[in-house]
């Protein structure tokens, strides 16, 4: 539950600004642990993003009463929080993709083929990359499916279909870097290790993250 100190602060809040300034608080804290992510930029999601940049100091001490991290990033320009403890998981095509996205936008990024803190990779990378983890190249159904669970988490975007890989062109977003942490990629590096002896025994692992399972909202 929300501890004293955060309701009091609210109520504070309240009495300085007035009663719908704090409603809007309200708000935006239902909508961060909804979709988990808010961006300035995007439509639907900027008034969230300038509600948490100005009340950054009470968001942080409300998200960890609730046992969550919060994150706000000023340079790329958004807000989130994430779950500490057990999360969602995520099948064995999604956790490599996520691990080659990630190794992806570092190797992007120091080379400094940056956007807004965003990477766009090039897909047939992608694919080569997955098929040297995995041994072959998945079906393009597959990954389609496993790129939109991606989506829905918010921390890629998709666009135009690549006419040779007929896979959408994929956007890495910089909040991965929170998402996947050294901890994290610790993590999958044992999760990958214990896919070789499972699945000869035909059993498909599974890795628990600090996922949430957001709205097509973070697609707009």
């Amino acid at each position: 539950m929300i501890n004293d100190i955060v309701l009091r602060e609210l109520k504070e809040v309240e009495s300085r600004n007035s009663a719908d300034y704090a409603d809007n608080l309200r708000k935006t804290a239902a909508y961060l642990l909804q979709k988990q992510w808010a961006w300035k930029g995007k439509r639907g999601q900027k008034e969230h993003f300038q509600v948490c940049e100005d009340n950054a100091t009470y968001f942080h001490k409300l998200f960890d009463a609730l046992d969550m991290d919060w994150y706000y990033d000023r340079n790329f320009g958004y807000v989130g929080v994430l779950p500490r403890g057990t999360g969602s998981q995520l099948d064995i095509t999604a956790t490599v993709f996520l691990l080659i996205l990630r190794k992806m936008y570092d190797t992007e990024a120091s080379m400094g083929r940056t956007e807004l803190g965003r990477v766009t990779p090039p897909t047939v990378e992608l694919l080569n990359q997955y098929e040297q983890v995995k041994g072959e190249r998945p079906l393009l159904t597959v990954t389609s499916e496993a790129l939109d669970t991606l989506r829905k988490k918010g921390i890629i975007e998709l666009g135009p279909r690549d006419p040779d890989t007929k896979l959408p062109e994929v956007t890495v977003l910089p909040n991965v870097t929170r998402v996947v942490g050294p901890a994290f990629l610790g993590s999958l590096e044992s999760f990958m290790n214990s896919y070789a002896a499972n699945s000869e025994s035909g059993d498909e692992p599974r890795l628990t993250t600090d996922l949430a399972e957001a709205s097509d909202d973070n697609a707009e």
